[in-house]
């Protein structure tokens, strides 16, 4: 005659139910598990001199975004009608320092801009950005400060100039924001073969005869996704 298994009070132990809370058991140590994996897996603090590979979102004076890796985030600013471009995210060295006045083209991934290689971002920003990422773990997103030096990057242009790099005048108001090109090479005079990257201005003055243009941004918020040693 089969013995049936009792517990401690002489009831028949229900295997079921033990194997119930056995699995039960299990998942809320993998759930708990996961919850925690973030806090023991953060990975080491980006150092001076490591390779960082961010994605990014630029922003301008006003605080909205000129340049962005994120791609719904660009979609939605376009449906609003704003002057923004997709790029894709970048490996930067960090800590590093560039001359101020370099530009470095980055990809415009969308919309496509006839004449214009890619997108100008200056050594003030790529220094900024470069400098920012100091301390942050891989899945951190920080928002950095873009320093240019009490530079106030702008410029003057006369109706005449400005209808040479097709800016009506008479067309654009303040708050604006106008496409701008850049060459890589400022120090040499540009010809059919210079590379000239594109950044967006913002209508800060107009007169009858005259536009001033700026050209520097706010904010860059920077994620980190993975840090390397230089």
């Amino acid at each position: 005659m089969k013995k049936t298994q009792k517990n401690s009070k002489g009831e028949p132990k229900n295997w079921n139910k033990v194997l119930f809370v056995a699995v039960a058991l299990m998942i809320a140590v993998a759930m708990v598990g996961t919850y925690l994996s973030p806090i023991f897996n953060q990975g080491r603090k980006a150092e001076a001199g490591d390779i960082a590979a961010i994605d990014y979102t630029i922003y301008d004076m006003q605080g909205r975004p000129v340049l962005s890796t994120d791609q719904a985030l660009v979609s939605a600013e376009l449906q609003r009608g704003h002057a923004v471009v997709l790029s894709s995210g970048i490996e930067i060295p960090v800590g590093m320092a560039v001359s101020m006045e370099n530009v470095a083209d980055v990809p415009i991934l969308y919309p496509q801009l006839e004449g214009f290689s890619g997108f100008g971002l200056l050594g003030f920003e790529l220094n900024a950005i470069s400098a920012g990422i100091i301390g942050m773990r891989p899945g951190e997103t920080k928002a950095i400060p873009l320093d240019y030096g009490g530079n106030p990057l702008e410029m003057n242009l006369s109706a005449e100039d400005a209808a040479q790099i097709g800016i009506n005048a008479t067309d654009v108001g303040m708050g604006d924001m106008i496409p701008l090109g850049f060459t890589t090479t400022p120090d040499i005079l540009p010809d059919e073969n210079t590379t000239i990257s594109m950044r967006f201005g913002e209508i800060t003055g107009k007169s009858e005869d005259s536009l001033t243009i700026r050209y520097r941004y706010q904010t860059a918020s920077v994620t980190l996704h993975t840090v390397q040693q230089g």
